[in-house]
């Protein structure tokens, strides 16, 4: 394991912003045998070795084995032979700060740090005070963090380092004061959404306040948009690097990001995964719809309108009502069952910081780690 926060490199280079990339059981055995040939194509090595620098966020547990942790959504592992593939990229560091590094709870992140041996890593760690370590490249700062969803770091408990309003920022300023310029990385943001919620576009936009040049949100697994907000450009949506999971029009399609450390100049290369892998695109319209994107949301009130459209879409119903909540959706019986004013209890355990700080410590306690 080499959790290495400090990398000696020249001041102004280029480095190469992959996002979130996983094996999987349609390329596994391209990664174990280490055939990036297969997976990346000449076209994306020959652009990914051109460069100073090179990290990407790993999206998935390292182990050949392991527990699942309870927790929603799909529990993500790679065999460890996996890390052949990653080796012959010759990264500068992984980033590891996600919603499922700790799937397979701390024996998962401890093989993965292990099994990444001399590759740096950064964004989780054994405790929350090594999770938050920032990844310095020359002068420039890389501060990585991920949403709360069941991968945080506590103060003497391992996992990602998790964004916290009362600490995050504080973090972005405080390396702001000593480096030339600050990269955020930051897992977060609604799957399959083009367009930040008026939330993420907050929390971003705090970032750049506080000193971040580049603002990159991954997670998502689209690519969305991006803006320029107090000196600072902000990325609301990479999309993948490569996980070969979906065929849809979203999951598909992704930018490697470069970035010249001494200019903050960005470049953006369209990616598109194959059948088993991820080639450079020469589709148009991939940063086409990016760059119309970022001129939709400089409209006063689209941020806004657009998250009421898609929360509209959205069906959390059926988990307000545990195990009954697929038949309650499918017997529509959701509107008998919420009125107003028990959605309004609801809507206040959600936005009220005591109850939903309550909720969370109940569920938590009483159903999760019974």
């Amino acid at each position: 394991m080499l959790l290495c926060n400090t990398i000696k490199e020249a001041d102004g280079m280029h480095l190469w912003i992959g996002g979130d990339l996983v094996p999987t059981k349609e390329n596994s055995a391209l990664f174990a045998a280490g055939d990036t040939q297969a997976l990346f194509g000449e076209e994306f090595l020959s652009l990914w070795k051109d460069a100073d620098a090179r990290i990407l966020n790993l999206e998935t547990v390292l182990a050949d084995e392991g527990t699942p942790i309870t927790k929603a959504g799909p529990n993500l592992r790679a065999d460890t032979a996996c890390a052949a593939a990653l080796q012959k990229l010759d990264l500068t560091a992984v980033c590891l700060a996600n919603n499922h590094i700790f799937d397979f709870g701390a024996e998962g992140l401890e093989s993965t740090q292990a099994v990444l041996g001399n590759t740096p890593h950064f964004g989780a760690g054994s405790n929350l005070h090594e999770a938050s370590q920032a990844l310095w490249l020359g002068d420039t700062a890389v501060y990585a963090c991920a949403e709360r969803e069941f991968s945080a770091a506590g103060e003497s408990t391992p996992g990602a380092n998790p964004f916290d309003p009362l600490t995050s920022f504080d973090h972005v300023e405080a390396l702001a004061k000593k480096a030339q310029r600050v990269i955020v990385l930051y897992h977060g943001g609604l799957e399959k959404y083009r367009y930040p919620t008026p939330n993420l576009q907050r929390i971003c936009r705090k970032f750049a306040e506080k000193g971040a040049s580049l603002v990159i949100c991954q997670h998502s697994h689209t690519v969305g948009c991006m803006e320029m907000y107090a000196g600072g450009t902000i990325i609301y949506g990479q999309g993948n690097l490569l996980f070969s999971r979906y065929r849809d029009e979203h999951w598909r399609s992704g930018l490697l990001i470069g970035v010249d450390t001494e200019t903050m100049e960005l470049s953006f290369v369209p990616l598109e995964q194959t059948e088993c892998g991820v080639r450079v695109s020469h589709d148009e319209n991939i940063l086409a719809g990016f760059r119309a994107r970022s001129q939709e949301i400089l409209q006063p009130g689209f941020v806004e309108n657009a998250f009421r459209q898609r929360a509209r879409q959205a069906d959390y119903e059926k988990k307000l009502f545990g195990r009954l909540g697929r038949y309650v959706r499918k017997l529509k019986m959701t509107e008998r069952l919420m009125d107003r004013r028990s959605a309004a209890g609801v809507i206040n355990l959600f936005e009220c910081d005591t109850h939903r700080e309550l909720a969370a410590e109940m569920l938590r306690l009483k159903y999760v780690d019974r």
